[in-house]
């Protein structure tokens, strides 16, 4: 014999406790770098919500390392600065950006209307047999132009919300104070020397650059990585909730 279903319904201290133990995890993922608590998190997603399609593209330092640069313009060893501090938040800007990407992912998901405006613009460009054998939709559109208006719609509506915002900026200013600033205060000692040929003298060849960054430089990189983390986050953000959409339609045909 079975066991039998419960029959009535989830309490709502359940769903609170479930809330919490998410959370939780969530937290000890982004703040404590514990990636069991992640694997956990994505089963709980998966057994609820059948999430499975969580795909964060990270692309982050790539820009920040430019961004770093052109804020150190005038500064020796701007490369080598833009590289050490790139490799010393590596994984954490990782972190980051899953922990946004779910969290964009999620809400996305969860958003019938949304996923009922989206549903409607589908069937103007596939039919429901279509449907049926398709793994994504409009994740990745760059022709359509009703679906695009429709995704801008979505983005604009995110970058004015109220709540997103404040999240964000809550989430960022806790990462930075316990994660990112005290690395940044202490670049300067994973800096190396570099030498430079010397044109100027005919005594010493080579030099060595100054590439040793000062408080109000480090403060103002500081200053740039928190700034950069809310643009980053906010698009992160936003094209998670997006595939959050369109996985909701596609998963009403699977």
């Amino acid at each position: 014999m079975g066991i039998p279903l419960r029959d009535k319904k989830i309490e709502s201290t359940d769903i609170v406790k479930l809330k919490d133990i998410k959370r939780v995890l969530s937290q000890k993922f982004l703040f404590e770098n514990d990636v069991t608590c992640i694997q956990i998190l994505l089963n709980i997603y998966n057994i609820e919500d059948s999430i499975e399609n969580v795909f964060p593209s990270y692309i982050s330092l790539k820009h920040l390392k430019k961004d770093i640069r052109r804020f150190l313009r005038n500064k020796d060893g701007k490369e080598l600065i833009a590289y050490n501090l790139s490799q010393l938040i590596h994984d954490d800007i990782n972190r980051f950006e899953l922990y946004l990407y779910l969290e964009g992912y999620r809400n996305g998901f969860h958003c019938p209307k949304c996923a009922n405006r989206l549903e409607i613009l589908t069937f103007h460009h596939f039919t429901v047999e279509e449907l049926y054998g398709m793994k994504t939709l409009f994740q990745y559109e760059t022709k359509r132009k009703d679906i695009l208006a429709f995704k801008d719609t979505i983005f604009k509506g995110i970058e004015d919300d109220i709540k997103v915002n404040k999240f964000l900026k809550n989430v960022i200013y806790r990462y930075n104070r316990t994660i990112l600033r005290k690395k940044i205060y202490n670049l300067n000692n994973h800096l190396d020397r570099q030498l430079m040929i010397n044109y100027e003298s005919s005594d010493e060849k080579f030099t060595e650059t100054n590439n040793i960054l000062t408080q109000g430089e480090l403060k103002g990189l500081n200053r740039k990585l928190t700034r950069f983390l809310f643009l980053d986050g906010l698009r992160i953000y936003q094209n998670a909730y997006w595939h959050g959409v369109n996985d909701q339609v596609i998963n009403r045909y699977q």
